[in-house]
């Protein structure tokens, strides 16, 4: 009888085994055909590995989180150094903690408002192609701001090139990753940019930085009249009040390995709550604020709703929320604002 029970057994775990199996290789083909994903033979083997340990990971954090959920993506397959390629803030021009103030916001002694979101303003730019393989999060920074205030001051709506920045300017390093401060430094001296469709975006790999094909005759006349880091920080009050003054506000952000897998709720994890603030490595736009409600489970949560350069096909269609006021991954010392003349 228990030798019965020991074979019974075997063949039961044999079988449940190879159901396992085969419903991880249903996923994975499903899962390519989705995002489009093709390796070489050489590649695939790790691939599908790496793809099946993040799948049970992303459904682990979902039954046990209830303030925000991973999903699957086009990171779901890559390994942690392919993923390197797709952050790229590197920022150049440090400041003093004691330098600036916000004695020029009007009404930060007044109550804001309870919400803020650009998202569903004229003047913010649907989400463009995504940066692909290139540290290039800078430009699309710096460009949206650009947008946005361009707009808001004409009234016309108008798509101006980020991969100008990522060829052209030389305070930063194209793929290589930049400060979207210097890319406003480099608009302000040349006077203008020049619009995505006379200089579409092609860099979506880091060897992929081409020879600059700048065109004077071209270029949308701009002038930015200020740009600079919003003072003191981090505090979000300021940040709110800066968000409903100048708009949509680039910052920078520690990107640690649970943020790859957003996909919805309001982004928070211990992991990146970074003692050290020049610790960031990814450029995003702060677009507005909120707060959640409150339910008999979960209490209600401030956040920031922010956007990313990683396509539509990343988290809320390219947008995420974080918690707002803890200067969660360091998102909140590293907000600029730039103004148009």
């Amino acid at each position: 009888m228990k030798l019965f029970l020991v074979i019974l057994f075997v063949i039961v775990a044999v079988v449940v085994a190879k159901k396992d199996d085969d419903d991880d290789e249903d996923l994975w083909k499903s899962y390519k055909s989705t995002f489009g994903k093709k390796h070489p033979p050489e590649n695939e083997i790790i691939r599908k590995k790496t793809f099946i340990n993040r799948r049970k990971d992303i459904e682990k954090h979902n039954r046990e989180n209830k303030e925000w959920k991973k999903g699957l993506n086009k990171f779901t397959d890559m390994s942690d150094e392919k993923k390197k390629a797709f952050r790229g803030a590197k920022m150049l021009k440090m400041r003093e903690r004691t330098n600036g103030t916000a004695d020029d916001l009007p009404g930060l002694d007044r109550a804001l408002p309870s919400l803020i979101d650009y998202r569903r303003h004229r003047c913010l730019r649907p989400i463009k192609i995504d940066q692909g393989e290139c540290g290039s999060c800078w430009s699309y920074a710096a460009i949206t701001a650009l947008e946005f205030n361009t707009c808001r001051k004409s009234g016309a709506q108008i798509s101006m090139s980020e991969q100008m920045l990522v060829d052209c300017d030389p305070n930063n390093n194209g793929c290589r990753g930049g400060d979207y401060t210097g890319a406003w430094q480099y608009i302000q001296e040349v006077g203008g940019a020049m619009k995505s469709v006379d200089y579409p975006y092609i860099s979506r790999t880091t060897l992929s930085n081409g020879t600059c094909r700048f065109n004077n005759s071209l270029k949308v006349a701009i002038k930015v009249s200020s740009y600079g880091w919003v003072m003191p920080y981090p505090n979000e009050n300021v940040i709110r009040a800066r968000l409903q003054s100048d708009g949509p506000l680039p910052s920078s952000m520690k990107v640690i390995d649970s943020f790859f897998d957003y996909a919805s709720g309001v982004y928070s994890d211990p992991a990146c709550i970074v003692t050290d603030e020049n610790s960031v490595d990814h450029a995003i736009v702060i677009v507005g604020y909120g707060t959640t409600n409150a339910t008999s489970t979960t209490p209600a949560t401030p956040y920031w709703i922010v956007r990313n350069s990683w396509g539509i096909d990343w988290g809320i269609k390219g947008y995420f929320l974080i918690k707002r006021g803890v200067n969660m991954c360091n998102i909140e010392s590293w907000a600029a604002y730039v103004k148009i003349g």
